[in-house]
């Protein structure tokens, strides 16, 4: 009946990895998702581990085997009954935690409390598991000549369980059972071990063990001849320094894999099933070369020195070769989540598990090595006795190095050095610990050599590992790569840009970069902020709970992001503003967003908590007026615990009387079902609840513990408040109606569109899996629908008096707004309301001309102006749009009779001139160039465009130097003059003079960072002096920007070594 003890045994292991998962689970929950609070539970979890191995080891060594049956048996109840405390100890610690926490304060007081209560709820039950390996040990290897052998294979099957458990945990039960439906799942599988071994001792003494001696004088392994005493010893330490590269190792690839596949939970929990399943390999394989070896310390040095080179193999491939097979496969299926799941997995697999896998084998290698010593100077006619104790100290070395690797890696090594550096520091360890055994243990001439050439491999492929590339790894090719036209250089569009900041901290990589002149911060690769088109969420998060009430003081910023939203909410009269950051390297790069947040950090009235926010929001005593929730999105790991039941009630018990909370949410790469499912969450907890739509992709619950309808009204009221109209103007919000507009719904509508979905709990967080299946949906349009569809011609009275009585002015400003934040579509809408009222707007003919472009309606605009030219006699204004909508679909003839009949209509109005000098620029028409310049003289004589214009006629009359003179002739008339930098330049080219042609294209970009032309020249200009690596990037640019520019296209093509 031994199979029955291995099938118990693997139970354990699977019960055990069960039990780690979900309970790291809860107790970040509750002492946050930061490193610290992970590693304080980790730390605990594994030192019970270590320290109950080696207390149960010199216990078990001094039972009889039976007895060490019922001590295990007892044991797995003790788990049990511990898993089932652990809920009821959290809550009863949780006082003692919000008074360590002091509100944020910082000291040492709150990590040490912290990592008592993990310690109080962990290690007790994780000690009772780390002591049923020598127990195990003591019953099942009792009578065996050879105690490794049995050593090796429960390790094996216990590994086994923990791989099972780490996959059925990770894949199956914490997204259908939830936390505390896996736990019970953990405690069935303690149970069913319990019962088995019940039944091996209800059958009597002796069932299933081997009879003693029975191995020892019918040939079995026996150790080789000679063995010195500290041999054994020395196995113990090396695999102490093992246990130390497998955790380092692991971890640093958590983080390599969050850069490249995405830091979703599905990669967490496939890098955990690589590793354990790895190790269970590699210990069966282990256990295999146990039973037909003498000479075990030959094969330990093998172990550790391939594990150096499938180390050193894997990490020289993440920087580079790993992150664009990355972006290949994404490019090519990014509809396809359950294919990219797969490939990504196999990935994972085929990185991490060649070296756990040597590792695995490690472990009854040096077991065999200690059983060696226990053969030769024991005098024990049974073996397993002396080996539990002794493989117990085994075990605890290892799970010491284990733990001593977690705290290494996540508090110092990474954050100070980086990831490369640390896994070159783990292949450093084994090449040392392989070393150390070919110096020291019983090997042969020939072993040592063997042994000498492989970690000889291991150093020649540490100094040959590249450097890593960081504009590659920060560039998120697992979310961006589908956005670069497949016919495209990947990596080079990748990669476009200047990266100015990169950091791999402890729990994440953040990184600056400055793309077509919009700088972006981006964590782990996915861009969380930027000073461009999300400045309007940015600063409306802040601004619309702020303006609703009446007085706020006290203001909590859950993320720090570019510290915009800070910067926002200080605009106000507050007096305090708590700003909860999780990440220092996000505190860090927000320096490079000064500008947009007004060194909101240096302001005295804010208070920077670098911690976890949820964990503010739960231990925390001080009250706020306004609560502002702006996460990262919920696919991301553990982003999900900020969009809880839990999360909100927290943030309503913080609440001041007449508090309000605002929380973001992502309505893009979400389904509808999840989104809804949010605001059902939301809505529970702040029943008169409202929702806004921002741009299109963003949205906004907003509640408070009373309905808001009457808070509307302070809109306009708070308005008036000194600086917020200038901050809003940034974003083009130029009046209130443009925030009212935004307004989807109250209690009534969310009590519709929430109908039927499922809010979600700590315990039952569904969001972590379903969100990231969405990663590659763009679904903002259909989302965005949805609400938009909700309010009809009810709600609030504000919101209906301010719809009601907009005109062309309220809705251009809003077609502004919604244009400033790139939703062209959105803003072309918006403009056409706003034509309605005034169809001959000037500059509402403008931006819709501009809006119908970027948002390829042209044709949709050019039938709408034409119906308004048909409408009644058309103006100068609506024929000038016509024009230049007509040139925008390559139909030059009509926008030149469209502008000339504008001529006629309006002949002193310089616009209507300029219109049509543009179009024979661009065709090339000298002549009829020449004619419309002296028109323009004769209308506008110091005008910069009469200026431009003759400079341009200069141009195409091959006169650069002429050319020159007039475009800065412009310039001295209006230096803001955009166009005349790109005329500039193109005249300094034609003249050799490079630098200054440089000069101005980069002037010009400094006017509009989205001029595709201008990178084209600049491209140009380096192709021309043989710099085609600063080429490519300009090339690059451009395409994002213009990916159907055939010049740029050649550019690139041509800028390829």
């Amino acid at each position: 009946m031994r199979w029955l003890f291995l099938v118990a045994y693997a139970c354990s292991g699977l019960a055990g990895l069960i039990y780690e998962v979900s309970w790291t689970r809860l107790l970040t929950l509750y002492i946050g998702h930061t490193t610290a609070a992970a590693s304080a539970v980790v730390a605990a979890f594994l030192g019970g581990l270590a320290i109950g191995a080696g207390a149960g080891g010199s216990i078990a060594s001094r039972l009889t085997p039976r007895r060490s049956l019922h001590a295990y048996v007892a044991i797995e109840i003790a788990v049990i009954v511990a898993a089932l405390l652990v809920p009821l100890e959290l809550s009863a610690l949780t006082p003692l935690l919000a008074w360590a926490y002091d509100n944020g304060t910082p000291g040492l007081l709150f990590p040490a409390v912290r990592v008592l209560s993990c310690l109080v709820m962990v290690f007790l039950p994780s000690l009772a598991l780390g002591a049923t390996f020598p127990l195990a040990i003591r019953w099942y290897a009792s009578g065996s000549a050879e105690p490794a052998r049995e050593g090796g294979a429960l390790y094996f099957v216990n590994t086994v369980g923990a791989a099972i458990g780490a996959l059925v945990a990770g894949f199956v039960l914490i997204p259908t059972l939830g936390i505390s439906g896996t736990t019970r799942v953990g405690m069935a599988g303690s149970a069913l071990a319990a019962v088995l071994v019940w039944v091996l001792l209800r059958r009597g003494p002796g069932s299933g063990r081997r009879a003693s001696g029975s191995d020892w004088s019918s040939g079995a392994r026996r150790p080789a001849p000679g063995i010195p005493s500290q041999h054994p010893w020395l196995a113990v330490w090396v695999l102490g320094l093992s246990g130390f590269a497998a955790l380092v190792h692991e971890i640093a690839w958590t983080r390599i894999l969050s850069l490249v596949l995405g830091p979703t939970t599905y990669a967490f929990a496939a890098t955990l099933a690589a590793v354990i399943s790895g190790v269970a390999l590699g210990s069966g394989i282990g256990t295999w070369i146990v039973r037909r070896t003498r000479h075990p310390a030959a094969w330990l040095a093998f172990a550790l020195a391939f594990a150096a080179l499938t180390t050193t193999w894997t990490y020289s491939l993440a920087g580079g070769r790993i992150p664009l097979l990355v972006a290949t496969q994404v490019a090519a299926s990014s509809d396809l989540f359950d294919l990219l799941l797969r490939q990504a997995t196999l990935l994972t697999v085929a990185l991490i598990l060649p070296t756990s896998a040597c590792l695995g084998a490690a472990f009854p290698l040096a077991l065999a090595m200690v059983s060696d010593l226990s053969a030769v100077a024991s005098a024990e006619a049974d073996p397993a006795k002396p080996a539990a104790g002794r493989f117990g100290i085994v075990y605890a070395v290892n799970t010491i190095g284990a733990v001593s690797g977690s705290l290494a890696a996540g508090f110092f090594l990474i954050p100070r050095f980086g990831l490369q550096p640390t896994l070159t520091l783990v292949s450093g360890c084994l090449i040392a610990a392989a070393l150390a055994v070919i110096g020291w243990g019983p090997l042969s001439r020939n072993a040592r050599l063997a042994g000498s050439l492989a970690a000889a491999g291991a150093v020649a492929l540490l100094v040959a590992s590249p450097p890593w590339d960081r504009e590659l790894l920060a560039s998120g090719v697992y979310m961006y790569a589908p956005y670069v036209p497949r016919d495209l250089d990947l990596v080079t569009l990748l990669k476009a840009g200047r990266l100015l900041y990169y950091r791999e901290g402890a729990a994440a990589t953040v990184s600056v970069k400055k793309l077509t002149g919009t700088t972006t911060l981006a964590v782990d690769g996915k861009v969380d902020a930027s000073n461009r088109s999300d400045m309007l969420t940015q600063k409306l998060v802040a601004h619309l709970p702020l303006l609703l009430h009446d007085n706020p003081r006290d203001v909590m910023i859950v993320g720090l992001g570019s510290g915009a939203t800070a910067g926002s909410a200080l605009r106000h009269p507050i007096t305090r503003a708590d700003v909860v950051e999780i990440s220092p390297e996000v505190v860090e790069a927000s320096r490079f967003f000064v500008a947009e947040n007004y060194d909101a950090l240096k302001d005295p009235r804010t208070n920077l908590i670098v911690g976890d926010g949820r964990s503010h929001l739960l231990l925390a005593e001080r009250k706020y007026d306004v609560i502002i929730s702006e996460p990262s999105n919920p696919w991301i790991a553990g982003v999900a615990a900020l969009f809880t039941r839990e999360f909100f009630a927290g943030a309503r018990a913080r609440l001041a009387d007449g508090g309000i909370m605002c929380q973001w949410a992502n309505a893009y790469n979400i389904s509808d079902a999840d989104l809804r499912a949010i605001a059902a969450t939301f809505t529970s907890v702040f029943p008169f609840g409202t929702v806004w739509l921002v741009g299109g992709d963003d949205v906004l619950f907003v509640g408070s513990a009373a309905p808001l309808d009457g808070a509307l009204a302070n809109i306009e009221r708070n308005w008036r408040r000194p600086g917020v109209a200038d901050d809003l103007a940034k974003v083009s919000v130029l009046d209130p109606f443009s925030i009212l507009s935004l307004f989807m719904g109250g209690p009534a509508e969310l009590g519709r569109y929430t109908k039927g979905a499922a809010g979600f709990t700590d315990d039952r967080m569904t969001l972590e899996f379903s969100a990231p299946r969405e990663l590659h949906r763009r679904s903002s349009g259909e989302n965005a629908a949805a609400l938009t569809t909700l309010l009809g011609e009810a709600g609030p009275e504000v919101v209906r008096k301010a719809m009601a009585s907009a005109g062309a002015a309220e809705w251009r400003h809003r077609a502004e707004m919604m244009a400033k934040a790139d939703v062209h579509a959105a803003a072309y809408d918006d403009f056409v309301r706003a034509l309605r009222f005034d169809p001959a707007n000037r500059e509402t003919l403008e931006g819709f001309v501009k809006t119908a472009t970027l948002s390829r309606r042209g044709s949709d605009a050019l039938g709408w102006v034409k119906s308004l030219a048909a409408a009644a006699r058309p103006s100068a204004e609506v024929l000038m749009a016509t024009s230049k909508l007509l040139a925008s679909i390559d139909s030059r003839a009509d926008a030149l009779a469209a502008a000339r009949e504008a001529t006629v209509i309006a002949p002193a109005d310089p616009a209507v001139w300029e219109q049509l000098a543009s179009l024979h620029a661009d065709a090339g028409d000298t002549v009829q160039l020449d004619d419309v310049v002296g028109r323009l003289r004769q209308v506008a004589p110091s005008r910069a465009g009469t200026e431009f214009y003759a400079a341009a006629a200069a141009f195409l009359h091959a006169r650069p130097l002429e050319a020159v003179e007039l475009a800065q002739r412009a310039i001295a008339i209006d230096p803001q003059f955009a166009p005349v930098y790109d005329l500039i330049g193109a005249a300094f080219t034609k003249l050799g003079r490079t630098a200054e042609a440089k000069a101005a294209f980069e002037l010009s970009l400094s006017f509009d960072a989205h001029d595709s032309t201008a990178y084209t020249n600049l491209g140009l200009l380096e192709l021309a002096v043989g710099n085609r690596a600063a080429a490519a990037q300009y090339f690059a640019e451009a395409l994002w920007l213009a990916p159907d520019s055939a010049t740029a296209r050649a550019g690139l093509a041509q800028s390829r070594p």
